[in-house]
């Protein structure tokens, strides 16, 4: 699936300003143990289940559950992502993708080309939850410093770039969030905006992303969000829901 612009850029400057200098990197290098069974499975994912009619969907090599949101405001339909490489490099994973039509995920047509001179793109607004090596990635205070910085040289208007030990309350769910904007060169107004929250699990990096334009519904996209962030739940932590 082509991705668009915006999301192409965010996906491969997280990759370049996690590692700026001695304080986002770990120089210490790889090869202590060996790969993960959540490693593996981004190497070469393999489909899960659905159960409870859709409500609960279980990838037991990634070991995560997300459970579907009962209420949700803007994004109607969730379903398992078809797990095809994407962004620059293709390392990307998605996982789970939330659209605003009904019927599943969005199909190739929906989208266009990054060839195309209009940055924009048509088709239904996603959440997606991406899987990818974690690498010398670390995620930390210190490593918003630079990232900032990379986002705001590349044109973006960074509004906020928190780290977390907690994020939304969730145990254990230690991260980054960037809420980022791009930019009307004529109005000088914000055209689109950029959520993320990225998150370690052992050799594994999670990436839940979405983007929109700017003037969509920030509370609905916001609830859907804190609820989606909530669901998503490693398997050994146990049943969200017991």
């Amino acid at each position: 699936m082509p991705m668009p612009k915006l999301t192409s850029f965010m996906l491969s400057a997280f990759v370049a300003t996690a590692c700026v200098g001695m304080t986002a990197c770990d120089k210490g290098g790889g090869g202590k143990k060996g790969k993960s069974e959540r490693l593996r499975w981004v190497e070469k994912p393999t489909t899960g289940t659905a159960e409870e009619e859709g409500k609960l969907i279980k990838i037991p090599g990634l070991a995560v559950d997300f459970y579907v949101p009962d209420v949700l405001y803007v994004y109607k339909s969730c379903a398992e992502a078809s797990h095809s490489p994407e962004g620059p490099e293709g390392k990307w994973i998605p996982v789970i993708r939330c659209v605003t039509t009904d019927g599943g995920e969005e199909s190739e047509d929906d989208w266009e080309s990054e060839e195309d001179e209009d940055e924009d793109y048509s088709g239904p607004k996603t959440l997606t939850i991406f899987a990818s090596e974690k690498g010398d990635v670390i995620i930390n205070e210190r490593s918003t410093v630079s990232m900032k910085v990379q986002y705001e040289q590349a044109g973006f208007q960074v509004q906020s770039i928190n780290y977390f030990d907690e994020y939304l309350a969730k145990p254990g769910r230690r991260g980054i969030e960037v809420i980022a904007q791009t930019i009307d060169s004529e109005t000088g107004y914000p055209e689109r905006e950029i959520r993320r929250f990225i998150f370690p699990k052992d050799d594994v990096l999670f990436i839940i992303h979405v983007d929109y334009a700017y003037g969509d519904d920030r509370s609905g996209i916001n609830s859907d969000w804190e609820r989606m962030v909530w669901n998503f739940q490693f398997a050994e932590d146990g049943p969200l829901f017991q």
